[in-house]
């Protein structure tokens, strides 16, 4: 008979949770569109959590905390990261995937005269037209979303700020966790938020920006182009930066320019691939060190899913993924 009632009881847990989840799958399916809205909105609370706090302990009133600090967030979007999309959209609308392709039968040509060394096939040349012929249009497809998601975002982060305290502890009520799991898991959020939210971005404008004043200087190459390309090549682990200079150094070799690529090659080594390690040291000393792996692949789902947002919310989603499993094994695994 009890074990009847507890069976009955179990039942009704399962049955509820089936609930919720298929209620869950509904909503989110309903609002997929604003799903990047929602996570930029969280992300943003998480970085401004601290400077809100900072002022309301400065004797501020909470509107006028909120209202500021949106406004801030609000000129930086637009001024910041507007103008850079902005650039790097007039840029991607006159540039051909046919260039790459160009440049790399340039060295294939080259080290097969001089080495009859055939590094390249057709095959392996066709497939980088395809898939840089693919990333470009990609990135400019997603710009629109990227302007009509910012609205909202800054909706949504409005009322996550004026209600800070309120939205915080609902949350905590909602994780079925002990309440030093949820201390760890503020912790290592804020932290993960940190490295991917800013981190990456950060890296990714340091290395561009770096390749492209060489690229500028040396005439190497369109420098927000490539510049863009070098920042998104940073991302991938072993290749990294090297996989956009070091054939432009080539290129320039081949095409006479010996001492201009040589100081690309040289700089390339020493400065370009070594501003990874610059951010983290100067800006991220207390952020979570994602491993690389986790950043590449984050950016792979990320985008297939949230469009140009998925370089920073892919590798958060990862991340918190495995945080959530190392929470478990905490809570629900024994020894």
């Amino acid at each position: 008979m009890y074990t009847g009632k507890l069976f009955n009881e179990s039942i009704k847990q399962i049955g509820l949770l089936l609930i919720i989840l298929f209620l869950a799958c509904l909503i989110v399916g309903g609002l997929q569109y604003f799903i990047s809205s929602v996570l930029g909105g969280f992300t943003l609370y998480l970085i401004l959590r601290k400077p809100q706090q900072y002022l309301l302990n400065k004797g501020w009133n909470n509107t006028l905390v909120t209202s500021f600090l949106l406004l801030i967030t609000f000129a930086f979007l637009i001024l910041v990261v507007g103008g850079l999309i902005a650039l790097v959209y007039s840029k991607l609308q006159q540039f051909h995937p046919k260039v790459i392709v160009d440049s790399l039968y340039n060295i294939h040509g080259s080290i097969l005269e001089r080495w009859e060394y055939d590094i390249f096939s057709e095959d392996v040349i066709q497939k980088a037209l395809a898939t840089v012929g693919n990333i470009i249009p990609g990135i400019l497809s997603t710009t629109g979303n990227v302007v009509a998601n910012v609205g909202m975002m800054i909706f949504i982060l409005f009322f996550m700020l004026q209600q800070s305290t309120a939205f915080e502890k609902g949350i905590e009520n909602l994780i079925p966790v002990s309440r030093e799991s949820i201390s760890m898991l503020k912790t290592e959020v804020h932290n993960m938020t940190l490295s991917n939210a800013v981190g990456i971005p950060l890296i990714m404008i340091g290395q561009g920006v770096t390749a492209g004043l060489a690229y500028w200087l040396l005439d190497a190459g369109d420098p927000v182009v490539w510049g863009l390309l070098t920042g998104i090549f940073g991302l991938i682990p072993v290749v990294g930066t090297g996989g956009v200079w070091l054939p432009l150094a080539l290129n320039l070799l081949i095409g006479g320019n010996i001492w201009q690529g040589i100081v690309l090659a040289i700089y390339g080594a020493l400065i370009i691939s070594s501003v990874d390690n610059l951010v983290r040291m100067v800006f991220l000393k207390k952020a979570a060190n994602v491993h690389p792996l986790v950043t590449l692949f984050g950016v792979i789902l990320g985008m297939k899913l949230f469009g140009f947002w998925g370089i920073i919310f892919g590798p958060l989603l990862i991340s918190c993924f495995m945080l959530l499993i190392k929470i478990y094994k905490k809570e629900f695994v024994v020894g």
